[in-house]
């Protein structure tokens, strides 16, 4: 319970920080996640799609669409972060 707490603290606050940095910020840390993502294998499906999205809707000008769709990019890098450790673990339990 504890730590469901420290991690929805920590992405919000994480959140918050990138919308402060503007579009352009959230984009960037976006791709960056994207990356680690990939690096460890476990870069899921629709990450690029959004990014493309996000920048789209930055060149239209509409900046909180943008941030809010880096910032999903960056919470599915997390969660596939989580499950790459997970998955170091998985097997079969009988």
């Amino acid at each position: 319970m504890k730590f469901k707490f420290l991690l929805a603290t920590l992405i919000f606050s994480l959140s918050s920080a990138v919308m402060a940095g503007g579009a352009q910020d959230a984009i960037d840390a976006a791709k960056k996640a994207q990356k680690e993502a990939s690096a460890v294998g476990m870069e899921w499906r629709d990450m690029g799609k959004t990014i493309k999205n996000a920048e789209a809707a930055a060149k239209d000008g509409k900046e909180k669409k943008a941030i809010k769709l880096a910032n999903i990019v960056v919470m599915q890098s997390k969660e596939s972060l989580k499950q790459a450790e997970l998955a170091k673990t998985a097997g079969p339990r009988f």
